[in-house]
């Protein structure tokens, strides 16, 4: 049975819940940690044009801001002490920058904010209020198109902090760590001037999409050296009698670490969401007790966790919420702590394993098919060496990129396959269906086989006149980055599917059509039709 079909979403907690969208708390305070953090960002660039580096300052900044991707109700006492420690930074930068150009006659810089920073910063209700403020004065200020740019920025911004701290988990000194931090503080600054030039603004978002691609393709190069070649595998979806752990999110470090700290604890882990990719690599499958996948995915995740008798880690940066989940069971190493979770620090899982222990575990483990995923890397370059040697038969290439496997996106690609005419070449992340036009990949994980696919076919296809299309429903944290990228490259059409609020709002999603052609997937027959020609947009 093949990952993307085996089983169909009859439950989802954004649905059910309402609760895939920024509440409005939630959105003001981190209207204060941005309004904050870019002004660190100001005198560390200014403090780095000295020759001076701030290590704390690209920690907190880092840390900070990639967490702004998740969708919690920040703890007050946790929150007073964030905006403490950046503050103090921020003071301490500023009073260094001044003093340097005291000691050199230099004039200094100084940029209009509504922060001051000799007032306390210990009164939620206040930061709340301030950043409800800070938002509306931005809201009435800038132009509509302005505004959304700027939104852009701001997650291109977190993509690049979420991929500079995963490449420095697998290698602390590549010089690509510093080029990402270099970015990420221009674009900050950025967001000090809003009313800059627009093409600045679309330069820098263009530089800094390139950067983080670069980053992004040397992780799974990474990936690829520490935990072998990715291949086909077949995944339990079956539990056994005993103690357990779930582990969530992305990050195979720290899946990594919990399998080493466990592996003499007789107690069983299991993958749950975009965590199902560790089964593609050799590494992980040294761990006897990795023992499978288990539940349905992150718009279900309230399900699985209830569902779940054991420990649950929460690796950084997942975008599982967890609100309605205060049971004690909850772990994370995030940055910021969910309400209800506890705190991981310094690879200490004693605490994860103690909770385990002490769960009920599985009591009579449950028998399910397994699922097959994962793909062979020499299998692809061949038939796509034979799609170039064919290429003459094909007008027109289209991909579908890897996706929440969710019914309505199911039908609409089974009806998009099912009148696709034979001049169309399809590659497949998320649909199966056996045609001599039809290449079927089972993975269902990120971007990179995508890009590697690009690399390999793109120029050949185009000196032939044979243009590239791309259909997207999965709404991750690099979204943004990954279609601007896509349209750098040369994509002729980017689809998108309508996105959960949390990851992709309505505004940001016209900025995307504004800006880089993205088109609102809607009826496969129209957009069939877009693609050939039959009618323009």
């Amino acid at each position: 049975m093949f990952y993307n079909y085996y089983e169909d979403y009859q439950y989802d907690s954004c649905v059910s819940k309402g609760i895939c969208s920024i509440g409005p708390r939630t959105s003001s305070l981190q209207e204060i940690l941005i309004m904050y953090l870019k002004l660190l960002a100001f005198y560390t660039i200014e403090l780095r044009n000295f020759g001076g580096h701030n290590k704390d300052a690209e920690k907190i900044i880092l840390e900070t801001i990639s967490t702004l991707m998740a969708n919690m109700e920040y703890q007050n006492k946790q929150f007073s002490e964030i905006i403490l420690k950046i503050k103090a930074l921020t003071i301490d930068s500023k009073n260094t920058y001044l003093k340097i150009c005291k000691e050199k006659d230099i004039q200094p810089k100084f940029i209009q904010t509504n922060i001051k920073l000799d007032e306390k910063v210990d009164d939620i209700t206040s930061l709340i209020q301030q950043g409800e403020k800070e938002y509306t004065n931005r809201t009435e200020h800038l132009s509509p198109e302005r505004k959304n740019l700027l939104e852009v920025m701001a997650f291109i911004i977190k993509s690049l902090c979420i991929n500079v701290v995963e490449l420095k988990s697998y290698s602390e000194n590549d010089s690509l760590i510093e080029d990402g931090f270099q970015k990420i503080l221009v674009l900050l600054n950025f967001l000090n001037y809003p009313d800059g030039n627009l093409q600045d603004i679309l330069d820098e978002i263009k530089n800094s999409t390139n950067t983080d691609n670069k980053i992004y393709k040397k992780i799974q190069q990474l990936k690829i050296e520490r935990y072998g070649e990715p291949d086909k595998y077949e995944v339990s979806l079956s539990t056994r009698p005993n103690k357990a752990i779930l582990v969530a999110g992305h990050s195979l470090r720290e899946l990594e670490d919990l399998l080493e700290y466990t592996k003499d604890k007789n107690i069983d882990i299991y993958t749950h969401g975009e965590m199902i990719q560790a089964h593609i690599y050799p590494k992980f499958r040294e761990y006897e007790h990795l023992r499978g996948h288990f539940g349905i995915g992150v718009e279900n995740c309230l399900l699985d966790f209830a569902n779940f008798p054991g420990g649950i880690l929460i690796t950084k940066y997942a975008t599982e919420n967890v609100e309605y989940l205060y049971r004690g069971r909850l772990f994370t190493t995030d940055f910021f702590v969910p309400k209800g979770a506890v705190k991981i620090e310094n690879n200490d899982y004693s605490e994860l394993v103690k909770s385990a222990n002490e769960a009920k575990g599985f009591k009579r483990g449950k028998q399910k098919e397994n699922i097959n995923i994962g793909y062979s890397i020499q299998e692809i370059k061949k038939q796509l060496e034979q799609l170039l040697t064919e290429k003459e038969k094909y007008k027109h290439v289209i991909i579908f990129a890897p996706e929440t496997h969710n019914q309505k996106n199911r039908m609409y690609y089974e009806n998009l396959l099912k009148n696709m005419p034979d001049n169309i070449f399809v590659i497949s992340f998320s649909t199966f269906i056996k045609d001599d036009n039809i290449l079927y990949i089972n993975d269902s994980s990120d971007f990179s086989l995508i890009y590697y696919i690009l690399d390999t076919i793109k120029d050949e296809l185009e000196k032939s006149g044979i243009d590239i299309s791309i259909f997207i429903s999965k709404c991750d944290k690099h979204i943004i980055s990954n279609i601007i990228q896509l349209k750098e490259i040369g994509l002729k059409h980017i689809f998108l599917s309508k996105c959960s609020p949390i990851m992709l709002n309505p505004t940001l999603t016209k900025s995307l059509t504004e800006y880089y052609d993205v088109i609102s997937a809607n009826h496969p027959l129209d957009d069939l039709k877009m693609i050939t020609g039959e009618y323009k947009t």
